[in-house]
């Protein structure tokens, strides 16, 4: 009987172990980066974190639900390598004027990141949550700087048309089609909320913040969030990868997420982002496209940049050169002049998982287009209303980066 319990117990626990499991895996990145705004003077240089990635943690599990099925999820949180401040802080606010309120703490809280559970069979794959946008993965097909320095990511180049150019929508949806001959498409869904927009803003004790007509919260409607939809065809066979995106998001009625007191939006925004590669022995050419350009013509960009990667053994270089033209009535006196970027990169692979990395990115911002997400608004805003016309931003870095 004792042996019987002990054969039972173990078929149950290899059947178990063999229909899910869960791993655990992520990066580090950090090393000493040196950041210049030309435009106003002004240079820092220390520590930070995400030269050539971002450092995070991921929570991924799957189970065999048989027939060819699964289920599966992602939890996924990004957080700051050299900051303990950054990883605890809380988020700032305008109304909060306090050193130790200050900080910034919203991109290392727990689940930042994509979070999503979902289903994968013949029919293709369906997942819910905070799923990323398949223009992410059309951007990083079409160059090799990943979304760090030397890439353009979120200054150059756009990944949705918000402020914070966002790598996904909260409340998705999104299917992939099953493989045909090397070819998926991608359908995303995000819905628009806006019964919340008449809300007044109103103080609270607890959090000595103000609560938001677009402050997110467990139940719909008590919140407003822009309306996204995308639109993605990917292929991949042998040595030539290509992606298309196509993003909508529909701001009317909506204030920009973290301010009550913001404008509602009147615009409807389409960006679209084609990205190739070739790989050819040593050598990995680049091509990366993209157009933003909203309903009111206010906006009308268009930018595009080739690179290329060259393989020697342990090291690995890299290059990219861009141009952007600003054609929307908002570029005002910067209306089709042109910004450029260039971007270089080496690794020099330690092992397969670790990597030392130098990165270097310029941004010529001509046409006043560079997003507000990484280049210190206030700076450069000060620089343009000056009447500049040289607003270069550059990055450096040197690092450190270790996979597991």
């Amino acid at each position: 009987m004792k042996k019987s319990l002990i054969a039972l117990a173990a078929l149950a626990a290899t059947a178990s172990f063999a229909q899910s499991s869960v791993s655990i895996d992520g990066i580090f990145d950090a090393g000493f980066q040196s950041i210049n705004y030309k435009g106003a003077g002004n240079t820092v240089n220390g520590f930070a974190g995400n030269g050539s990635s971002t450092s995070q943690f991921n929570l991924r599990g799957t189970e065999d639900l048989g027939g060819g099925m699964s289920a599966r999820f992602r939890l996924e949180t990004d957080f700051n390598t050299v900051s303990n401040l950054a990883n605890q802080g809380v988020a700032a606010s305008a109304n909060i004027k306090t050193p130790a309120k200050s900080i910034n703490g919203s991109n290392s809280t727990f689940g930042n990141g994509e979070i999503r559970v979902g289903v994968a069979g013949g029919f293709g794959s369906v997942d819910i949550g905070a799923v990323n946008y398949n223009t992410l993965g059309t951007y990083l097909t079409g160059q090799p700087f990943g979304t760090a320095i030397g890439s353009g990511f979120r200054t150059f180049y756009v990944n949705d048309a918000q402020a914070t150019s966002s790598v996904r929508a909260e409340n998705a949806i999104r299917y992939v089609t099953p493989n045909f001959s090397g070819f998926t498409a991608s359908l995303y869904k995000s819905n628009k909320q806006d019964k919340a927009r008449d809300v007044a803003a109103a103080g609270t004790s607890v959090t000595n913040l103000e609560t938001q007509a677009n402050a997110f919260s467990s139940s719909l409607g008590a919140y407003d969030q822009i309306g996204t939809q995308e639109l993605g065809v990917n292929y991949v066979n042998g040595p030539l990868a290509a992606s298309f995106s196509q993003i909508k998001q529909d701001f009317k009625t909506i204030s920009a997420v973290g301010s009550s007191a913001a404008a509602a939006g009147t615009t409807e925004s389409t960006i679209n982002t084609l990205g190739a590669n070739y790989t050819m022995g040593a050598v990995k050419l680049f091509g990366l496209y993209q157009t933003n350009k909203t309903n009111t013509s206010s906006v009308d960009n268009q930018a595009f940049s080739l690179s290329a990667t060259y393989t020697m053994g342990a090291v690995v270089l890299m290059a990219q050169a861009g141009e952007l033209k600003a054609d929307g009535a908002a570029a005002g006196v910067f209306k089709g002049k042109k910004s450029q970027l260039w971007g270089l990169g080496a690794d020099y692979n330690l092992s397969k998982r670790t990597a030392v990395y130098f990165r270097a990115e310029s941004i010529d911002d001509k046409a006043n287009a560079m997003n507000g997400a990484v280049n210190a608004p206030a700076i450069m805003n000060a620089a343009s209303s000056a009447g500049l016309t040289d607003q270069k931003f550059t990055r450096t870095a040197i690092g450190l980066r270790h996979a597991f």
